[in-house]
């Protein structure tokens, strides 16, 4: 995975108050965050339904009037579904579908016991539902749901508390408002422990983003030539290895490219013209190589190997099938038509390209390469501009 340069992933700091990144980032945060999230889910949700069971005792101690429909509920509805969710989690795709069936459990778990107490005879039902405050914590503290879900479940929760207080006749005016007031304030403090558990959860999320950036940033450099963009050959020690043919029947082909009279170039145009002259030709190289789509790998592996030369490795291809690669890249620098003031006024830059392939027998890249360099030096005798085969 390719990740964000460290300097947008710096901008996302002004922005953690609002719990939200630019759509990239939040992308990996979400997909970072879920396999934990369901995994969290699923372990709390088991002990949270079995704790909510275990409430049974508390209804027999209370409300013994509804005992039989809260036992039903709790045994024969909320568990059936707490368990359903622990199924579900795991095919969720998102952090927010896994929040979103937590709060709509936790709810539901309010929801289906105060209805029913509502319809109770118990003198005791205000002090009842003070229980829900547990779920509440839960929700917000154990859960850790994303902030916003847990104002849309604290709000639900609260509604349907203070719904079922306000349908009591034995509650008072002076009782009521206490719950009311109570309820209120303990949300609004467990919002805010949501809020700041987010906020460090975020901000902990781009502080490692940043450090992998960093990281990934450091191997790019280490691998790739500051000037060209091209693999250096540190690179190519650390992956030589695995280009090496499995087998005799796995070709490997090889191109060395080099800029005709290059110093003369040099010379006449300044080194900083070099600079870009050699730039150019590694973008052409790096065009021709590129792959049909995105589904399918580089045609090969362009490695800086010296001042102005170029090695290419080509996987699958003969000796045959890599001078026709190599061929038309000649024709496309040469058609480009780059000054070559050096070689007269209507001088371009060309290339000589020497050609080898993977021989059996051979046990390592520098027999190849040799090969190749080989071949080079006879295009250059034979005048340059030209692909000869090993």
């Amino acid at each position: 995975m390719s990740l964000p340069h460290s300097g947008p992933i710096d901008g996302e700091f002004a922005s953690l108050n609002q719990l939200r990144f630019s759509p990239p980032i939040e992308a990996l945060f979400e997909k970072a965050g879920l396999p934990q999230r369901i995994e969290l889910g699923r372990t709390t949700l088991a002990v949270a339904i079995l704790l909510y069971d275990v409430f049974l005792l508390a209804d027999w101690v209370i409300l013994p009037d509804v005992l039989w429909p809260l036992t039903v509920m709790r045994l024969g509805i909320a568990t059936p579904l707490a368990l359903l969710t622990i199924w579900t989690l795991p095919r969720s795709r998102c952090v927010w579908q896994v929040d979103g069936l937590l709060v709509a459990t936790s709810v539901l778990s309010v929801l289906m016991p105060s209805t029913i107490i509502s319809l109770g005879t118990s003198n005791y039902v205000a002090i009842y539902q003070f229980g829900a405050i547990l779920i509440i914590i839960y929700l917000v503290l154990v859960q850790r749901v994303r902030f916003r879900l847990a104002v849309l479940g604290l709000v639900l929760i609260v509604l349907i508390q203070v719904a079922t207080i306000a349908s009591r006749p034995e509650v008072d005016a002076a009782t009521f408002w206490y719950i009311v007031s109570f309820y209120v304030l303990a949300s609004v403090i467990l919002l805010l422990g949501s809020f700041v558990l987010e906020r460090t959860e975020r901000y902990g999320f781009l502080q490692r983003l940043r450090a992998d950036s960093m990281i990934e940033h450091n191997e790019a450099m280490a691998r790739t030539d500051q000037l060209t963009g091209l693999f250096n050959r540190h690179h190519l020690a650390t992956i030589g290895a695995d280009l090496i043919p499995k087998s005799d029947a796995e070709p490997l082909g090889a191109l060395l490219i080099d800029i005709d009279h290059f110093k003369r170039f040099n010379d006449t145009q300044g080194h900083l013209a070099g600079d870009r002259c050699i730039r150019a030709i590694s973008d052409l190289v790096r065009e021709m190589l590129a792959p049909a789509n995105e589904n399918t790998p580089p045609l090969g592996t362009a490695v800086r190997f010296g001042g102005e030369e170029i090695l290419v490795l080509l996987p699958g291809m003969s000796a045959a099938q890599a001078a026709v690669l190599g061929d038309a890249i000649r024709r496309r620098v040469e058609g480009v038509r780059i000054p070559h003031p050096g070689l007269g006024p209507a001088g371009v830059v060309t290339l000589s390209i020497g050609v080898a392939d993977w021989k059996n027998g051979d046990t390592e890249l520098d027999a190849l390469v040799n090969a190749a360099d080989a071949a080079l030096y006879r295009a250059k005798d034979l005048g340059r501009n030209r692909v000869m085969v090993a």
